[in-house]
C-alpha cells in the first residue's frame, strides 16, 4: 500500500510585466513574490519510501489590487525542488507538483527549496521548508530475486509504522548497488554493533557487499572485500552465508572457500584446510551458534569439524572427526542447521544407502575441542533416489521434515510409509518452483516458504505450515506476489 501525503501551497507572483487581457484592460505587476506556507509545510514529515505529494496553487497578484489574483499559467516558468543534503543536494522534482518517492536517508531533516524561475526574464523565487524523513517501514520478509537474464534485485512485503502491509519493489538497484549480475546467491540480515550496526549482507553472481539498513542504501567501501583480512577482487563473491549469532557469521564460495566473520568486524582467511592440506567445502553450515562447525569436505567426501579457539580467535584450519561421524566416501545431497546445537544431514553413503543423519556438537576429552558427533542414523527407504534429482531442498525448523522440489512439484519423505510423496495442498498448482526457504524468526520458523514463478503469473511466495503428525499435510498460511523470481528470503 503506498501512502501519499499531500499538502497545500500557495504561490503568489507579482511583477514588472504589462499584460493586455481582453476583458480586464492594461495590468502592471511588480513582481515581488509572496508566498503562504502554512504550518504544516515548514515542519514536514514523511516516511522514507513513502510517495510525498505537494499540490502547488500558482497565482500571481495584480498591481492595482491588493487582494486580486490571477492564475499564472505553469508553462511559462521552471520549476525545481531540491533538497539540501549537506554533500550532494537532490533533485526531488522539476514540475510545478512534486510527487516524489522520498529515499532521503531517515533520521534527517533537510532543507528543501522550491524554486520557480520565468521562463522570459529569468527571474526566480526561491521557498524553502523542512522536510523530516523517518522510518517508514517497521520491519518484514526481503526477498532477493532474479529476472530472466539472472539480473538481481530486492523486494520487500513487510509492516508500515501504522501497520499497513506494503510491498515494495527494485531496493537494490535504487541502492546504487552496482553488481546485479550473475545470479541471486545469498542474502542475510545482521544487528551486530561490531559489524557496523544494522546491514543486509547481499551476495551476488557478481560481487558481494552490504546495505546499510534500514535505507537499502550503498557507499563504494559497502564491499565485503573491504573488511577481509586477505585482500581479494571485487569479484570474489559468496555462494551462500550464515549469520550464527553477534559474534559468528560464516561466508562460502562456490569455489569451495570458508572465510568467518567474527565480533572483531574482519573477515578471516579461508579456513578451508586440514592437515596443512586444502579441501573444498560444500556451501551448507551444521553445528552450533558459538563453539564449532561440522563441514563437509567434497574432496575427500567425508564431514570435517572446525572450532574456534579460546577467546573468539579464529583458527587457521579444520580438523578431522572419527570416521563413524564423518561418514567418509559419502555424497552429500543438503545439510541444514536445525537449532544451535541440532544439524541434520542427507547423504548417500559409501553403499549406496540414502541416510539422514543428525549431528551435535561435543567436547572431545582429549583435545578439548569442540567437534561434530553423529547422533543418529536412519536409512531413507523406497523411492529415496528421488531426491537426488531435487532442484531445491529445505528442512523445516520446527520438526526436521525434508521437502524438495522438481519442476513445479513439491515432495516431502514420509516417515512411517517410507517413501518420498507429493504434499497434500488442496485447490494449489503450483508455477514453476524457483527456490525452497526457511527462516530463523521465531514468529515465521513453523513456516517452510515455496517461491514459484511463470512469465504469466510472475511470482509467488507461498507461506505453508506442515502438520506436525504428517508431513504431508501443510497449510497455506499467505501468498505473496512479487515482482521477480524470488532466490533468497530474509528477516528484519
Amino acid at each position: 500500500m503506498i501512502r501519499y501525503i499531500t499538502i497545500g501551497l500557495i504561490t503568489l507572483l507579482t511583477g514588472m510585466l504589462n499584460s493586455c487581457y481582453e476583458d480586464k484592460g492594461h495590468y502592471k505587476y511588480d513582481w515581488v513574490q509572496e508566498i503562504d506556507l502554512t504550518d504544516v509545510l515548514k515542519d514536514t514529515t514523511v516516511g522514507r519510501g513513502n510517495v510525498l505529494h505537494i499540490e502547488v496553487d500558482l497565482k500571481k497578484r495584480l498591481l492595482d489590487s491588493e487582494n486580486e489574483t490571477e492564475v499564472a499559467n505553469p508553462d511559462d516558468y521552471t520549476f525545481e525542488w531540491k533538497a539540501l543534503t549537506g554533500e550532494e543536494n537532490v533533485i526531488l522534482g522539476t514540475d510545478k507538483d512534486l510527487t516524489d518517492t522520498i529515499w532521503l536517508a531517515s533520521g534527517n531533516s533537510y532543507q528543501v527549496n522550491y524554486t520557480v524561475t520565468e521562463k522570459k526574464t529569468g527571474v526566480s523565487w526561491i521557498s524553502d521548508f523542512k522536510l523530516n524523513v523517518v522510518e517508514g517501514v517497521k520491519g518484514g520478509f526481503i526477498f532477493m530475486t532474479e529476472d530472466t537474464d539472472r539480473k538481481v534485485d530486492i523486494e520487500i512485503y513487510a509492516d508500515d509504522t501504522e501497520g499497513n502491509k506494503i510491498h515494495r519493489t527494485g531496493l537494490l538497484s535504487s541502492s546504487g548497488f552496482p553488481y546485479l549480475s550473475g545470479g541471486a546467491n545469498s542474502i542475510a540480515y545482521t544487528n551486530v554493533r561490531a559489524w557496523g550496526g544494522r546491514r543486509l549482507w547481499v551476495a551476488t553472481g557478481e560481487a558481494s557487499g552490504w546495505l546499510d539498513m534500514p535505507d537499502f542504501s550503498w557507499k563504494d567501501k559497502n564491499m565485503l572485500r573491504m573488511i577481509m583480512l586477505t585482500p581479494q577482487p571485487v569479484s570474489y563473491t559468496m555462494k551462500s552465508m550464515y549469520c550464527l549469532s553477534d559474534q559468528f557469521m560464516y561466508f562460502f564460495t562456490a569455489e569451495g572457500n570458508v572465510h568467518l566473520l567474527t565480533s572483531r568486524g574482519i573477515l578471516s582467511a579461508d579456513i578451508t584446510y586440514v592437515n596443512n592440506r586444502k579441501f573444498q567445502a560444500a556451501p551448507y553450515y551444521g553445528g552450533d551458534n558459538s563453539h564449532a562447525a561440522i563441514l563437509f569436505d567434497r574432496d575427500r567426501r567425508r564431514f570435517v569439524s572446525y572450532a574456534m579457539q579460546s577467546g573468539g580467535m579464529v583458527t587457521e584450519s579444520c580438523y578431522d572427526i572419527d570416521d563413524n561421524s564423518a561418514i567418509p566416501n559419502s555424497d552429500l545431497l543438503c545439510m541444514q542447521q536445525l537449532s544451535s546445537m541440532n544439524t541434520v544431514a542427507i547423504v548417500k553413503d559409501e553403499d549406496g544407502i540414502y541416510q539422514r543423519c543428525q549431528f551435535s556438537m561435543i567436547r572431545n576429552s582429549t583435545s578439548g575441542s569442540y567437534e561434530g558427533h553423529l547422533d543418529q542414523k536412519e536409512e531413507l527407504k523406497g523411492n529415496a533416489a528421488m531426491i537426488e534429482d531435487a532442484e531445491y531442498t529445505v528442512i523445516d525448523k520446527l520438526n526436521g521434515f525434508l521437502y524438495f522440489s522438481i519442476g513445479n512439484k513439491l515432495y516431502t519423505y514420509r516417515k512411517g510409509i517410507d517413501e518420498c510423496v507429493e504434499v497434500n495442498l488442496q485447490g494449489v498448482n503450483f508455477d514453476p518452483i524457483v527456490s525452497l526457504n526457511v527462516i530463523a524468526h521465531n514468529d515465521y520458523k513453523a513456516n517452510v516458504f515455496v517461491a514459484t514463478y511463470s512469465e504469466t503469473n510472475k511470482g509467488k511466495v507461498y507461506r505453508l505450515t506442515p502438520e506436525s503428525t504428517d508431513s504431508r499435510n501443510l497449510t497455506v498460511e499467505e501468498v505473496i506476489d512479487t515482482e521477480g523470481a524470488v532466490k533468497c528470503i530474509t528477516y528484519w
